[in-house]
């Protein structure tokens, strides 16, 4: 033929063409890849939807992380606030008590959350190394597909005196090479099958691997944070177990000043003589008081006291809502006699009262260290202020020291035991008779001036005459039942 007829093949091509087209059937049935085909989709698939749930149960811990992390930001404010509280006594040692215990259960929480999400790390990193064993299993087996595949390919290939096969593969792919053949040989549409479900499942084995990669850097992700928060939830054990230790020393040390309080106390009522003896004294002092107080209420009555007030109260002894605020080195004030019926024996009797407290005390006593500073409950005149002449004081006190305040005509508080200036840690009052002055001003310290047990302030109010609870009027007071 001339050079412009069509290309017929050689008789050498044809006959190896058709020695392939023999050879090919026993060589797959020789390989064994009669049978052989891709990895079922559904297995691969659910080996990739395994890991897709396992990131999704990754990122549920996480929510628990970071939920996690926001209770502790403010744990470590409550802390920080109680261990202050207890350094600066703004708070009454019972709201800190409740605090620390409130604390101390969320500390608790804190710690069994942790432990529950390590836990869940730990099994999810476990079940992310299950599915990674299967995942290479998976990837080993398509790489043998892959083997033997590419050696019929190089067999058929030789039979036709084709280059080699890794020429072929520097620029086709599998289904490529594939296709080539099935120009030529019977065999090539059953092998273009299986290359291509060998490239589905290589795509699906390479998702699977890739969402491993994730889960991995996410599970040691999350490792890291919760070993962090673990550190941070150590040094918060560590500061409550700090300010738990601080508060049992400052219950320790109120406790023995209240021994101390009450075994003086008693010592006065085991003797019935002193006891009989104070308890006229009291009686007779409160009588004289009261006349003094409406004397001096009358003798002023025109000089700038009003008739009812309007003003505003503050407790004497610094206090703040959450309780009384302690001074630098030294025990936080507190309550430590109520106002009304009481059972110790040195006070009168007063009709009304219970048989379990038959006693009547006129004011609230407040103890507090010796020269803490006193300031006015409320705005007013200062009508007493100095030493009381006619006050009875037992053997080896020094005389009473108080000052009062009319707040008008008939409203005036009383401050008693304070400071005279005999001693160095009680300085005298601060204020004069005729005096003006306004809630919340310094007027006088505590002291141990009369017969008091310990250093306090004896504080009181006269309404109409008669002794009324002042802590009706003070913020956030509440007076007794009795």
């Amino acid at each position: 033929m001339d050079d412009h007829g069509p290309h017929q093949p050689s008789s050498r091509g044809w006959r190896a063409r058709l020695a392939l087209a023999v050879a090919l059937p026993v060589l797959v049935v020789g390989l064994g890849l009669a049978q052989a085909g891709p990895v079922r989709g559904d297995a691969l698939d659910d080996a990739l939807a395994e890991q897709k749930a396992l990131a999704a149960q990754l990122a549920k811990q996480q929510q628990a992380l970071d939920a996690l992390i926001a209770q502790q930001g403010s744990l470590s404010s409550e802390i920080a606030a109680t261990t202050a509280s207890l350094a600066k006594n703004t708070a009454s040692l019972a709201n800190i008590t409740t605090q620390i215990q409130k604390i101390t259960i969320a500390v608790a929480t804190a710690q069994r959350s942790l432990l529950q999400l390590n836990s869940a790390v730990e099994a999810l990193d476990k079940e992310i190394s299950r599915l990674t064993a299967q995942q290479e299993a998976k990837a080993r087996d398509l790489a043998d597909r892959r083997d033997i595949l590419a050696a019929r390919i190089r067999e058929a290939y030789i039979a036709d005196a084709t280059p080699p096969l890794w020429i072929l593969f520097s620029g086709q792919s599998f289904t490529d090479i594939l296709l080539d053949i099935a120009g030529f040989n019977a065999l090539g549409t059953a092998d273009v099958a299986l290359a291509q479900g060998i490239s589905r499942d290589a795509a699906r084995i390479a998702a699977i691997a890739e969402q491993v990669r994730k889960n991995r850097v996410e599970t040691a992700r999350l490792r890291a944070a919760a070993a962090r928060q673990k550190a941070a939830l150590d040094q918060q054990v560590a500061a409550l177990n700090a300010a738990k230790e601080r508060l049992a020393a400052a219950i320790a040390a109120q406790k023995k000043m209240l021994a101390e309080q009450k075994s003086a106390m008693a010592r006065v009522q085991r003797s019935k003589a002193k006891l009989a003896a104070a308890v006229a004294a009291l009686k007779s002092q409160e009588a004289q008081v009261k006349a003094t107080i409406d004397r001096l209420l009358g003798e002023n009555y025109n000089s700038g006291i009003p008739t009812n007030y309007a003003g505003g109260w503050t407790w004497p002894i610094l206090r703040e809502v959450s309780g009384f605020v302690k001074p630098k080195n030294s025990f936080r004030p507190y309550i430590s006699q109520k106002y009304g019926c009481v059972s110790w024996k040195v006070y009168p009797r007063r009709a009304g009262c219970p048989s379990s407290a038959p006693y009547f005390h006129n004011g609230v006593d407040i103890a507090a260290a010796a020269g803490t500073p006193i300031y006015a409950a409320a705005s007013g005149k200062v009508v007493l202020a100095g030493i009381c002449s006619y006050c009875v004081v037992w053997k080896g006190m020094r005389s009473l020291a108080w000052v009062w305040i009319a707040h008008s005509k008939s409203l005036v508080s009383f401050y008693m035991h304070i400071g005279d200036g005999q001693v160095a840690s009680q300085p005298r009052w601060r204020v004069s008779v005729g005096d003006i002055v306004t809630a919340g001003q310094l007027i006088a310290f505590v002291g141990t001036t009369g017969n008091v047990t310990g250093a306090h302030l004896h504080l009181g109010l006269l309404y109409k005459g008669q002794y009324a609870c002042i802590q009706r009027y003070l913020p956030q007071g509440a007076c007794p039942a009795n």
